[in-house]
C-alpha cells in the first residue's frame, strides 16, 4: 500500500502502559515506510510541546499544564486522567495543521475525545479507535477494582462516570474502525452496538528484537539474585491480582523451600504486608521499575512467569502487555483460565493454565519449577510463537490492513 501519514493520540503520559503498545506499533509502521507521529502527555514540560525522533517516527510530548491537578481529579472520576487544556489545544492544532490519512486514538479521555468530536468529518483523516480495556461497565476495571475515594465519588461522581461510559462507547461507535486488543473484546464491542465489520483484532505483541533468551545463571549473577534457587517472575504495574501469586508462593514453598517471587514494576506497598502476613516476606523480591535495557535480564532470571487473572469482564477482554514479553524471554507462563491469552497458552503449549483457586495456581507453578525439561520445552514453544505469530512487526502488518480497509471504504 502507499505510504500513509498517521497520527497516534495517547491520553496518558509518555512511558505508561498504553504508550508501550503505541510506541511499538508506531516504530514498526515507520519501518514499513509510513510517516508516523505519536502524541503523548509530557512528563516534564508544563507549557510547551517537545518534539523528538525515535525509531523512525516523530514523538510530540504535549504540555502537562494542569494534567496533574485537573487530570488527577478527573482520573478519580473517569479513571482516565487526560484533561490538560494546553494538551487538548496542541492536539487540535496538530490535526488541523497536517493532512493526516489516519488519526488513531488510544483510550477515551477528554484529550482524545475532544479532538475526535471536534474534527471528525471536518478533516481528510479517518479516525480509528484502539480499545485495550473495558472501564465503566459492569465487571470493568472501575467496577471490579476499587480506588481511593470511591465511596465519596459514588455520591458526587456518578454524572462523571456516566459521561466516561458514554465516551468509552460512543467514541468507538463513531470511529471509522475499532482495533480491539482481543477477540473477546471484539465480541463485547459488537454486543454493544459497534458494527461488526468495523471491529478488528490487533493483539498485544512481543518485542522479539530487544527481548532475547539469556542464560538464567548469568542473568541472576548480574542482578545479584539467588543463583541456585527457583524464581517465579511477575512483571507489570497493574498488580491488582498479584495477591493470588503471593498466597500461592506460601504453598509452593512447602514443596520447594528455595522458591522466590521476583516482582518487577511499580511497588504499591501492600504486597510487602501481604507477603509478611503469608509468611513469605523473605522470599519476595521487589525490584521496582527497571530500565528498558535491564528488562530482558530480569525476565531471563525467572524459571517461570505468572499472569494472575481473576474471572471478570476486565480480565476476559484484556491482552496484558507482559504476555508478549514473557513469550519473547523463552520462559513458560502460569495463567488463570481467563480470556484469549489463556487459550493461547493452552493451544500452543507455552505454559500451564490454572483455575481460580490459589491451590491450583500453586500446583501449576510447582510442576514447572520441579520439571525443568517441561519448562524448557514450553519456553522454547513460547519464543517460537512470539517470533512467528505475535511479534510487533506482525501486529503492525495487521494494523496496516485495517487502515487499508478504512481508506478503501472512504
Amino acid at each position: 500500500m502507499r505510504p500513509l501519514k498517521i497520527l497516534f493520540l495517547l491520553s496518558r503520559m509518555k512511558g505508561t502502559a498504553t504508550y508501550v503498545r503505541a510506541r511499538q506499533l508506531a516504530g514498526q509502521l515507520a519501518l514499513r515506510g509510513h510517516d508516523v507521529t505519536l502524541m503523548a502527555v509530557s512528563p516534564q514540560s508544563r507549557f510547551s510541546s517537545l518534539t523528538s525522533w525515535d525509531s523512525g517516527f516523530k514523538t510530540v510530548e504535549t504540555p502537562n499544564f494542569l494534567h496533574h491537578v485537573f487530570g488527577t481529579f478527573t482520573g478519580r472520576l473517569f479513571l482516565e486522567p487526560g484533561a490538560g487544556f494546553l494538551d487538548v489545544i496542541a492536539r487540535i492544532r496538530e490535526i488541523r495543521a497536517y493532512a493526516y490519512d489516519i488519526v488513531h486514538t488510544f483510550d477515551h479521555s477528554l484529550n482524545v475525545a475532544l479532538p475526535f468530536y471536534l474534527l471528525k468529518g471536518k478533516r481528510k483523516a479517518a479516525f480509528v479507535s484502539d480499545w485495550c480495556d473495558v472501564y465503566n461497565y459492569e465487571g470493568g476495571l472501575r467496577d471490579v477494582y476499587g480506588y481511593r475515594l470511591d465511596p465519596l465519588y459514588r455520591k458526587i461522581g456518578l454524572p462523571f462516570r456516566r459521561l466516561s461510559r458514554f465516551l468509552e462507547f460512543d467514541l468507538r461507535r463513531g470511529a471509522a474502525a475499532v482495533t480491539a486488543i482481543s477477540a473477546m473484546l471484539r465480541q463485547f464491542a459488537i454486543e454493544n452496538s459497534i458494527a461488526e465489520d468495523r471491529v478488528f483484532v490487533v493483539e498485544g505483541g512481543a518485542d522479539v528484537d530487544n527481548i532475547v533468551p539469556l542464560p538464567k545463571a548469568e542473568a541472576r549473577s548480574r542482578l545479584g539474585l539467588p543463583v541456585t534457587g527457583k524464581i517465579v517472575g511477575f512483571l507489570g504495574t497493574f498488580q491488582r491480582d498479584l495477591d493470588m501469586v503471593i498466597r500461592s508462593l506460601a504453598l509452593v514453598k512447602r514443596e520447594i523451600p528455595d522458591a522466590y517471587l521476583l516482582v518487577v514494576g511499580t511497588s504499591y506497598g501492600w504486597t510487602e504486608k501481604l507477603a509478611a502476613g503469608s509468611g513469605v516476606a523473605d522470599a519476595c523480591i521487589e525490584a521496582g521499575r527497571c530500565p528498558d535495557d535491564l528488562l530482558p535480564i530480569y525476565l531471563a532470571a525467572a524459571d517461570v512467569h505468572v499472569l494472575p487473572l481473576r474471572e471478570n469482564l476486565a480480565n476476559k477482554t484484556r491482552w496484558p502487555n507482559k504476555m508478549g514479553e514473557y513469550m519473547a524471554s523463552c520462559r513458560p507462563t502460569v495463567i488463570n483460565d481467563v480470556g484469549d491469552v489463556a487459550e493461547v497458552v493452552k493451544t500452543y503449549g507455552i505454559g500451564l493454565v490454572a483455575d481460580q483457586s490459589v491451590e491450583d495456581f500453586a500446583a501449576k507453578i510447582a510442576i514447572l519449577l520441579k520439571d525443568s525439561l517441561l519448562a524448557d520445552e514450553m519456553g522454547n514453544n513460547a519464543r517460537r510463537l512470539a517470533c512467528t505469530r505475535y511479534s510487533w512487526g506482525i501486529m503492525a502488518e495487521k494494523l496496516e490492513q485495517v487502515y487499508q480497509q478504512v481508506l478503501t471504504r472512504r
